[in-house]
C-alpha cells in the first residue's frame, strides 16, 4: 500500500524512463537532466524518421511492383506487335 501512496502522492511528471525506472528531475542532477533531455529528444526524432522510413519503404515497395508491372505491360504489347507481323 505504501508503494500506491507513494505513486499517488507523487504528481512530479516523469522526465525519463531508463531501463524499465521511471525518473523524475528530483532524481536526477544536472547533468543527468541534460542528458535524459537529450536522449528523449532524440528517442523522438528516431521515431519520426522510423514512421517516415517505412512510408519510404512501402512507397518504393509500391513503386517497383507498378514498374514490373508496367514492363510487363510493354513487353506484352510488344509480343502483341510481333505476332501481328
Amino acid at each position: 500500500m505504501s508503494k500506491e501512496k507513494d505513486m499517488t502522492e507523487n504528481k512530479e511528471p516523469v522526465i525519463i524512463t531508463f531501463n524499465n525506472v521511471e525518473y523524475r528531475a528530483s532524481d536526477l542532477n544536472e547533468e543527468q537532466m541534460a542528458l535524459a533531455a537529450k536522449l528523449n529528444v532524440a528517442g523522438k526524432k528516431l521515431a519520426r524518421l522510423q514512421e517516415y522510413y517505412d512510408d519510404y519503404v512501402i512507397t518504393n515497395e509500391y513503386k517497383n511492383l507498378v514498374i514490373e508491372s508496367f514492363d510487363r505491360a510493354i513487353k506484352a504489347e510488344e509480343v502483341e506487335v510481333v505476332e501481328e507481323e
